[in-house]
């Protein structure tokens, strides 16, 4: 899923909208990740109400916390921009937008950056506030200056205690690389890739590796030349080359993948499944999927609401993945606090059969031409909740879509925007139609969770010990009023989910 999603060359994240593409784009139907020209459509860009109301709660988490001075915001994997830009405009209406210093951004595609910072830009100036540009002076950041910095990766974000911290992660961790592994009568197997076995010998040039596991090692520079080789003639052929091509998948130049069981326990399946006790249920056939970078990412989180770097949790040490944090042992002072919210599609349980991919809205084959299609699988809140627990940060929820949205006042703010268009009955149309979409209790109102992350001030740990609208629903796990959704399959089951993305 990593090199699937991530690779700088043939990632599907890291070349969208990549400059000096376009012709390519355009050659091929296009390859915006989001919006109706993308594989899928996300929340911010079905309506604006959406980020304008998430900047609602951390305003009132903000006040809250006696209104900081001194802020940051953070988004782990911020899209188009379009989910940062609501929520700057709509923080542009309280104090709040003065004391914001700094934007900390996850993100990998050069693309995506450029169509961010745009967007940031536009929504900055809107408010009277600029980004700030660097400085060889020693001069200080202006006061209507805001920084902007880009990390490749969530353990890169730094920890500020100084800052009070407002943390977004809107469909970021069901894009996480995840294990699955398959109980079977001799115990707990992994599920891996591998290449069709009359195509092995073909498609790795004659040389083929076997480890010990008996799984057949392929390079993956014999599999891009063979891509490109065929990419190549497609393009000196026309339509007859390409027809050709399509038509011979079977051939070399096109290795065909499929899914297959490791002989033995690989040794993520002995950390991760024959271990826990969560999975001793299952009987042969049932399959869980397991992330163990979405419980390292949700940690990392903790920490960067919290102000303070979490010790080590007695007994989860098995789940987390291995630590690229920086030494941030020489962070001191006392924590600002924070709060973050945590929005995707899944629930609080493990899955078996929600690993799916998208390309165009619809769900296609994940093993079919690998880096052009967007690859997901529904998150395990219960999983990430245990993360947060280690953390000096508390964990809230998680609670559906629909509801939260709700109890932060969608109705009338929906209501206000029907009423700025006057007679325009279309418009209306749309503006209240899209609101509806993401609160339909048979899709996104339910299928899509919401989980708090709050941390106090050092000081202050005492107070504030329930958070609206957290504290007004009960959690979304165990609920037999549960709204129906295609996507709420038990860890064994083996059915297709629901899509979440559309």
């Amino acid at each position: 899923m990593r090199t699937c999603l991530l690779d700088p060359a043939q990632g599907y994240y890291a070349s969208a909208n990549a400059p000096g593409q376009q012709e390519a784009l355009e050659e091929h139907g296009g390859r915006d990740v989001l919006g109706a020209r993308g594989d899928f459509i996300t929340s911010p860009e079905i309506s604006q109400v959406f980020g304008e109301l998430l900047a609602v709660y951390f305003v009132s988490r903000w006040q809250a916390s006696s209104s900081p001075t001194s802020l940051r915001l953070i988004e782990f994997g911020p899209g188009k921009g379009t989910l940062l830009a609501d929520m700057i405009r709509t923080f542009s209406r309280f104090p709040l937008l003065s004391h914001l210093k700094t934007i900390h951004l996850v993100e990998t595609s050069e693309g995506l950056m450029r169509l961010q910072l745009s967007a940031i830009e536009s929504a900055l100036a809107a408010a009277g506030k600029r980004i700030a540009m660097p400085r060889n002076d020693g001069s200080s950041q202006a006061a209507d200056e805001v920084h902007v910095e880009y990390f490749p990766h969530v353990d890169a974000v730094p920890i500020d205690p100084s800052q009070w911290t407002m943390l977004v992660a809107h469909e970021f961790f069901d894009a996480l690389p995840i294990h699955i592994f398959e109980r079977t009568v001799s115990g707990f197997r992994e599920l891996l890739v591998d290449v069709q076995h009359q195509q092995r010998q073909a498609a790795s040039g004659g040389v083929q590796e076997q480890r010990q596991s008996g799984v057949t090692t392929i390079k993956v520079s014999d599999l891009r030349s063979s891509s490109s080789s065929s990419s190549n003639s497609s393009k000196e052929g026309g339509k007859d080359a390409t027809a050709a091509a399509s038509s011979s998948t079977s051939t070399p130049s096109s290795p065909a993948f499929r899914y297959v069981l490791s002989p033995t326990e690989t040794p993520w399946t002995k950390l991760l499944a024959s271990s826990n006790p969560r999975f001793q249920r299952l009987q042969p056939g049932q399959r869980v999927e397991i992330s163990p970078e979405s419980w390292a990412t949700a940690r990392r989180i903790g920490e960067l609401v919290a102000g303070k770097k979490a010790k080590p949790a007695p007994g989860q040490e098995s789940d987390a993945a291995p630590s690229k944090e920086p030494d941030e042992s020489a962070s001191s002072g006392p924590s600002q606090g924070g709060a973050g919210l945590i929005v995707d599609y899944g629930d609080s349980k493990a899955f078996g059969g929600s690993f799916r991919a998208f390309k165009s809205h619809k769900i296609v084959d994940p093993l079919t031409n690998p880096g052009t299609a967007d690859l997901t699988a529904n998150v395990d809140f219960s999983y990430l909740s245990t993360a947060l627990a280690t953390t000096e940060a508390k964990g809230m929820g998680p609670m559906f879509q629909a509801h939260f949205l709700a109890s932060l006042g969608l109705e009338p703010r929906v209501g206000a925007l029907m009423n700025a268009v006057g007679d325009n009955d279309e418009r209306k149309k749309v503006i209240e139609g899209a609101a509806k979409r993401l609160v339909d209790p048979t899709g996104m109102g339910a299928q899509y969770k919401v989980l708090g992350v709050h941390a106090n001030a050092e000081g202050r740990e005492g107070e504030d010990g329930e958070v609206y609208p957290f504290d007004s629903f009960p959690s979304s796990d165990g609920r037999a009023a549960n709204p129906p959704t295609k996507g709420q399959e038990a860890a064994a089951s083996s059915p297709p989910p629901g899509s979440g993305k559309t």
